[in-house]
């Protein structure tokens, strides 16, 4: 918690990059994926940067847990699953795994399915067992489908795959829907990661909660656009929240021109953990203000205590119907509350202490 308000993680993800997942024909993308982790923790935090060791490995489930409720004062977090995303022989964060940990800590996680083919009834059948057997709370999207080395992009306002699978989800009982949008993963197009296909989708379902993972780190004036015209998109602010730490300026105009569109009740906070450490960007943000000269240039509103307790939890709280009090009583006093009130809390801590017996 901050100031006493529950502060939620939307987005975390342990990666699978074990050499025993990787796509050996990837390396190219691999490399770029864990050059991303070394830019998101930037010099200033040695501490919090993984070698490469640690991060090409099958990241332990604890390890991303106490990055979040023991190294950083974060109450809540939503697992995003991944598909191979062209990087790895298969899931990059695997659903029922990822079931099987948020069954062990209830009060503490929620969590996203994902499906991994282009072929409609293939992800409809794989999502609904989803929902049947592993109980999720949302779906998270990729608009490319990789196999075969190759990638395959799709529109969120296609009528052949995202229309009936949108439909299904519907149906199905989810409410929220995720997708990765604006950072580019190759060998799918480029286009694929474009945001020309949101507003199909968002008038078609207005029924339902899209977030834009990755949202203002490309495409910011058309993504303030789309945010001011559809109250049913919401900004995931996961790498963006990066920023705060390694491009400050960035951030601000990045944070600025989407409070400028919509306010802050379509704003959340995401670390990505485990590819961003959260403790940094929480840190950067607690009491954070945008530059006055910023402001006054631009036309700012200016960010206040409400906003940020918003960003950091209050909006993810409300659009998934989680009730505040629930998760402070649920949570006070749990094995991770009391281990975060230890005097010798370091980043990274679990995976460290695991990769020390093995050696």
């Amino acid at each position: 918690m901050i100031d006493g308000a529950i502060v939620v993680d939307a987005v975390v993800h342990p990666y699978n990059l074990d050499p025993g997942n990787q796509n050996p024909a990837a390396q190219e993308q691999l490399e770029a994926v864990y050059g991303a982790h070394v830019v998101a923790t930037g010099p200033d935090h040695p501490e919090h940067l993984l070698t490469r060791e640690e991060f090409f490995s099958d990241f332990p489930f604890a390890a991303i847990a106490d990055s979040l409720f023991v190294e950083s004062p974060i109450d809540l977090a939503i697992i995003h699953a991944l598909p191979n995303l062209g990087f790895c022989r298969e899931h990059v964060t695997d659903p029922d795994r990822a079931a099987a940990f948020r069954d062990r800590y209830p009060d503490r996680f929620r969590l996203y399915a994902t499906v991994d083919t282009p072929a409609t009834d293939a992800a409809i059948a794989q999502l609904e067992r989803q929902v049947r057997d592993l109980g999720v709370d949302g779906l998270k999207l990729y608009p490319a489908f990789f196999y075969d080395n190759t990638g395959e992009g799709w529109r969120m306002d296609g009528a052949d795959f995202a229309t009936p699978l949108l439909e299904a989800a519907r149906d199905l009982g989810i409410r929220n829907v995720a997708v990765h949008k604006a950072l580019w993963l190759p060998p799918a197009p480029r286009s694929a990661f474009d945001i020309d296909d949101l507003d199909g989708a968002l008038e078609r379902f207005s029924d339902l909660n899209f977030f834009m993972v990755h949202a203002g780190a490309a495409f910011l004036d058309r993504t303030a656009d789309l945010l001011a015209r559809h109250r049913n998109l919401h900004a995931t602010l996961e790498s963006v929240f990066a920023y705060a730490v390694v491009r400050p300026p960035v951030f601000a105009k990045i944070l600025g021109t989407l409070l400028r569109s919509c306010g802050a009740d379509q704003l959340l906070f995401g670390s990505g953990t485990n590819l961003s450490h959260p403790a940094p960007l929480i840190a950067a943000f607690d009491g954070y203000e945008l530059p006055a000269d910023l402001v006054a240039e631009h036309g700012y509103p200016q960010l206040t205590a409400e906003d940020r307790r918003k960003i950091l939890g209050g909006n993810a709280l409300r659009l998934h119907g989680i009730d505040a009090a629930a998760v402070e009583t649920a949570t006070a006093a749990d094995e991770f509350a009391r281990r975060r009130t230890g005097t010798d809390v370091r980043p990274w801590a679990a995976l460290r202490a695991e990769t020390a017996v093995r050696s």
